[in-house]
């Protein structure tokens, strides 16, 4: 009887896992989650820099950086999205400066409501309002929306072309308020500033970024 019991209570969880999985397939069809109407490119870059705190043996530490990147978006008509982010990262360390290069892929299925993929989740509308939970969508990685994010966002209309509220963590030890606002130019060109504050241990945690967005339309 025990056994015919675990196995049935086996079953109960697959056929539950196996309902998650088929939901979460199904969900950009179910609330009709549509491909965007266009395929574009999209190239960014920028820098910034700001402060973080950290801890060793000895105590608690103020740890400058400074960085600059680009990246490289391709959406497709279908729900399909791939790109490349790369940056130098320099933070210092006592009386030195260490340089690192990181890079993230950019992999989502991406619809116009729904977004799903290696840089996070995002539900609603770009062009309209949207929530997100995200990882190194931004560049530069952390003095722009910040490393680890999640927030609201949309294009309120002229003079902006986009803003986003939210808070962010890593490498910043305590979570902080970030903001962005994208200014249109002309030519598909856009510039955008990031600001981002915090504290840890009393002690201030910020970063600052500017960049520029170029769109090219397929």
């Amino acid at each position: 009887m025990l056994k015919v019991t675990l196995s049935l209570a086996k079953r109960k969880r697959w056929f539950r896992c196996c309902k998650l999985v088929g939901f979460i397939i199904l969900l950009p069809y179910i609330f009709g989650f549509t491909p965007a109407d266009s395929s574009y490119t999209d190239f960014s870059f920028g820098a910034g820099g700001g402060q973080y705190v950290y801890e060793d043996c000895s105590g608690t530490h103020i740890r400058p950086f400074e960085e600059g990147g680009a990246s490289v978006t391709t959406k497709l008509k279908s729900p399909f999205r791939a790109g490349i982010a790369a940056e130098l990262y320099v933070q210092q360390e006592e009386s030195k400066s260490s340089p690192h290069l990181f890079w993230y892929p950019d992999l989502a299925l991406d619809w116009r409501y729904f977004s799903l993929g290696t840089t996070g989740i995002r539900v609603g509308d770009n062009d309209f309002l949207y929530g997100e939970v995200s990882i190194a969508n931004q560049i530069p990685f952390v003095a722009g929306k910040g490393l680890l994010h999640m927030g609201i966002g949309g294009n309120p209309g002229a003079p902006f072309s986009r803003v986003w509220l939210g808070i962010n963590q890593v490498p910043y030890r305590g979570s902080g308020l970030g903001m962005q606002v994208e200014f249109p130019l002309e030519n598909n060109r856009f510039i955008f500033l990031n600001g981002r504050y915090g504290n840890y241990l009393s002690r201030p945690e910020y970063g600052f970024s500017v960049g520029m967005r170029i769109r090219y339309p397929k």
